[in-house]
Formats: structure tokens, sequence, C-alpha cells
């Protein structure tokens, strides 16, 4: 399984991998803390023994008992030597037991004013230093650190040179110490954070479960009652989707619905004049009937392919390949096409525009549209069939304009909707209503806006409205009319 397939692994190496960054910065700097926290316990201990001894030592030189000096320092850098060897023996990287045991780790010595040995041995190479306050000193020698503390009084001067064996072995002992701890507790908290990570994600299970147990047709919103809150926007997108899910599956139901109701019409006309036809005693009667039969399939044909249309479009969620489209040489094409059509109804077809326009869009869907508003306004026309394109507000406005008998004011709001018809295209029995329902689903694919209205001398205007960053002028020019 791929890592980014599972969330709770994820959240598991990511813990996991936090924590021991972590047990990494605090042991080491723990280490620190016991490195520095060993050399200042270890100092003064030094300190204290340097004391005391030069003490002791003053009280038996002026009783004169100069072997009781030397017996007592060589006393305690016998014990210091031995109890510093004991930890150095510990450490397994002595390799030679018997050269680590007679390896001398301690020196003590006593000099007098004027830095001459008074008694025991010297630390080789020591430059010893007779200020009066007490120092200590660390100093190189057979390869390693020694630390030297050195105390004066009454002329005398009692120094104690030590290697560090024994703050390494601290250091080492107590570091070990906190990572066989640490990789102790590794496994179980790394176990604790699984349990964890698992009921965390426990309402992500139960709302898979809920999810993947609804029926096909159950689009109902999931409910947010025991939703996390950091998963509540996911939900909330999800219910969104079902809504726009569910309403585009009443659409396409009241659509289907309202296809076939459509086409009951003209195929039962189809059938009666088929019938009609079988049964025509006459030639005048087969030809009205091939008449009104060829009509019927005209209309079908019509309906049909402005469903295809529906269909497509409906398919489009947002458009890739926008192009610039000459807007007096889309409109001549559309004029050229449908002036046949606008003839047979005795209408002038006429665009007019004052300077050239550019459209950022699909040049197909685009005559598509006009296609639609112009053939119309060609049905419900009388005499002209007008096209107006100016500028207003940064906004490149495109007016059809027809002088038909308009629409009633309560049908405007309705005019775009699938298989809406008003009453006069009703009575003349014309159209399917989805021509300008098809305009709407191009205008807004495309980002624009389109509207109706009664024109106060008489007839409708359709206006599309195409927004600044979706035009451009083409060029400069006088009044341009296309008819």
């Amino acid at each position: 399984m791929h890592l980014s397939a599972s969330l709770s692994r994820r959240l598991l190496i990511i813990l996991a991998a936090a924590m021991l960054v972590a047990l990494v910065v605090t042991v080491y700097s723990l280490l620190e803390y016991v490195d520095k926290e060993a050399e200042e316990v270890l100092d003064t201990r030094l300190l204290l023994t340097a004391e005391n001894l030069l003490r002791q030592a003053r009280r038996q030189l002026r009783e004169g008992n100069l072997n009781e000096v030397w017996l007592s320092l060589e006393t305690v850098r016998g014990l210091e030597n031995a109890w510093l060897t004991k930890f150095a023996l510990a450490d397994k990287k002595a390799f030679d037991e018997e050269q680590e045991r007679t390896r001398i780790r301690s020196y003590i010595w006593l000099t007098g004013s004027e830095g001459k040995v008074v008694v025991g041995q010297i630390l080789p190479g020591y430059n010893p230093n007779h200020a009066r306050e007490r120092k200590l000193r660390s100093v190189q020698y057979d390869g390693a650190e020694w630390r030297v503390a050195e105390v004066h009084q009454d002329g005398l001067h009692l120094h104690i040179a030590q290697r560090e064996d024994l703050r390494a072995y601290l250091v080492k002992e107590i570091g070990m110490k906190l990572m066989e701890k640490q990789l102790i507790a590794i496994p179980v908290i790394i176990f604790v954070l699984w349990l964890g990570i698992r009921r965390g994600l426990r309402p992500l299970s139960r709302l898979s479960d809920q999810i993947a147990s609804r029926k096909p047709d159950n689009l109902k919103p999931v409910q947010l009652d025991q939703v996390p809150v950091e998963i509540k926007p996911l939900v909330e997108s999800i219910n969104t989707l079902l809504a726009r899910l569910e309403a585009s599956l009443e659409s396409e139901r009241r659509f289907t619905s309202d296809a076939a109701h459509e086409l009951r019409s003209p195929l039962a006309v189809v059938r009666n004049l088929a019938r009609i036809l079988a049964g025509a005693h006459s030639l005048q009667e087969v030809q009205s009937s091939a008449l009104l039969l060829d009509k019927s399939a005209v209309r079908m044909a019509e309906l049909l392919s402005q469903l295809l249309h529906l269909a497509r479009l409906d398919s489009l969620v947002n458009m890739k390949d926008l192009r610039p489209v000459s807007l007096r040489g889309l409109m001549r094409e559309v004029i050229g096409e449908l002036l046949p059509n606008a003839i047979s109804h005795g209408v002038n077809l006429s665009y007019m525009a004052e300077t050239e326009f550019q459209i950022m869009g699909d040049r197909g869907l685009l005559k598509l549209l006009f296609q639609n508003v112009l053939g119309n306004a060609i049905k419900y026309g009388k005499k002209d069939v007008e096209v107006h394109a100016h500028v207003l507000n940064q906004v490149l406005t495109i007016k059809v304009l027809d002088d038909g008998s308009g629409v009633a004011a309560e049908d405007l709001p309705r005019l775009f909707e699938r298989f809406f018809r008003s009453q006069d295209a009703k009575q003349q029995a014309e159209g399917s209503g989805l021509g300008l329902s098809i305009v709407r689903r191009v205008v807004e694919l495309h980002g624009f806006t389109v509207g109706a209205s009664n024109r106060s001398d008489g007839g409708l205007c359709v206006e599309v409205g195409i927004p600044a960053t979706a035009w451009e002028h083409a060029e400069a020019s006088e009044q341009e009319s296309v008819s």
C-alpha cells in the first residue's frame, strides 16, 4: 500500500519521526547538562580534597613530621588512583587490563614558596602557578585531559592532578542508560500513538460506512452532528455536491418528461396522418396529408436537434477552446443562413454596429446562440428584425429587436426556461420552447448575461451582455451594417 493511501500510517510515521527527533535533541541536551554538572561536582570535590590535604600537611609540617605528610599524600593519591582505575576498567575500550591497572591517574605534590617540590610526585611537564587564589586548570598529558587543582596557604602550594576518566565514564553511562530507557519506551509510545490515531480516525470510518451503505437514489445531505470540526468542510463540500447532483437529476427527470411529452404530439400527428393516407380516396387527400406529415416531421426533426444541442451543452463544464471571433463575420454568416427563412416570413434582417468587435468564445456555440435568438425573432416578428451592437459601461451589449406582439409581462421571467412557450407560441403551434433555453446555457458557459424585455413600440428585445474581459475593439471604422 502506498504511503499516501493510509492516513493513519502517514500520521503514525510523522509523529514517530517527530518523537525520534525530539528524543535525539533531548538526549543530546541532557548529556551536555550532565557533562557540565559532573565537571562542577568533581571540580568542587577536587578542590575540597586539596584544601583538606593542605591543612593537614601544614599541621604535620609544623610538628616536623614530613614522613606523615608524605604518607598522607600517598594514601590519598593511592585511593584516588584506585578509584579512577575502577571506572577506567569498566570502559569496554580498555583492551589491556594489566596496563590499565598500573597506569597512574592521579598525582599529588606539595611545593614551597620557591616552587621546589617538598613531597609527592609532580605531573610531568606541569608548569605550576603560585598565585594566592585557588585555581582549577585543564592540561593535556599522556594522550588524555587532566584536571589540576591548586590551593595555596602560608607559602605552601598543594596540587592534585586527576585524569578525566570519571567524568567521561559518568557521561557515557548516563547517556547509555537514557538511550536504553528511551529505546524501551519508543515501541510503547508508538503503540499508544497507533491506538490513539485509530480511535481519532474512527469518525472517518463511520462516515465512510454511512455513505457506502446509502442507496443510489438517496441524495440527502450527510448529517453533521457527530462529524469532527476538522472534516466538517469536507462533509459540507460533499453535501453541496449531493445537492447539485440532486438538482441535476431532478432537472434531467423533468427534461426527459417534458421531452417525452413534446415528442408525443408530433408522433400522434404522424400516426393519424399515416392512417388518413392509408384510407385516402383521392389524390387531393393524399397531397394535403403528405404536406401535414412533412410539417410534423420537420417539427420533430427541429425538436430532436435542439434536444441534442441541449444534451451536448449540459455535458460541458467549462470553456477551454476560446478564440477571438469577429462579431461582424459571425452575424454575416448567421444572417446568411437564416435569410431564406426570413424571406419566407416576409421579414428583413439587419445588423448595425459602430465598430468591429472581437469576442473571446467558441465560434460554434456563439453561432448557435444567435441562430436561436434570430430564429425566434423571425418567427414572431412582422417586418423587421434588427441586431444592434454597442458598448455601455465597458459592457458590449448586443440587442436583437423584433416588431412582433411581444410577450405577456408575467411570462417574461420564464422565457428562458426549458419547454416554456408563451400564449402566442402555443396558439401558433410554433417552436418547442427550447431555443431560448439553449441561448441561456451558451451564455452561462461563456460567462455572459442575457435578458428579455418588451419594447415600448411593440415587439421583444433580447439583450446579450458581454463583459469587458471577453471582448475588444478590432478596428476603428464607420458604422457597419449587414443586411
